[in-house]
Order: structure tokens, then sequence, then C-alpha cells
């Protein structure tokens, strides 16, 4: 994140500080936000977190193999 930083310029707009960012740096920071907007909701959901004690319970375990296969790559 400090190296988007360092493309942010700032700006006196009359009195107040104006920090301006390209859009690419922009689009970086919305992503990243959204991404851990995702995890926030998916970590807070008591249906994935029933999931994950379940696996945790489970003695089974697959291979690579099997996960690239189930995950069709």
């Amino acid at each position: 994140m400090n190296t988007l930083m360092k493309k942010a310029q700032i700006f006196k707009l009359g009195k107040s500080p104006v920090v301006v960012l390209p859009t690419e740096v922009w689009e970086k920071i919305q992503n990243k936000f959204e991404q851990m907007q995702e995890d926030l909701e998916m970590y807070n959901s008591f249906n994935y977190r029933k999931a994950i004690a379940r696996a945790r319970k489970s003695k089974k375990f697959y291979t690579p193999q099997q996960v690239h296969k189930k995950l069709g790559l």
C-alpha cells in the first residue's frame, strides 16, 4: 500500500488538504477494500464457520491432484 501512496499528490483546496490519486491506484485500493469486505462477511457467516468446523473434524484428506481435479483446473 505504501508504494501506491507514493503516487499520491497533496494539494490545498481553500484551507483543506486534498489528496489526488491516479485512477489505477484508486482502483487497486477499491479492489483491496472489496476483498477485505467479502472476507469479513464470510468470516461472520454462521454457515461458513460451521463448514470450517466440520472440515476440521473430518479425517478425510485430498491429494493435490484430487483438489486440482475437483476444481477443474
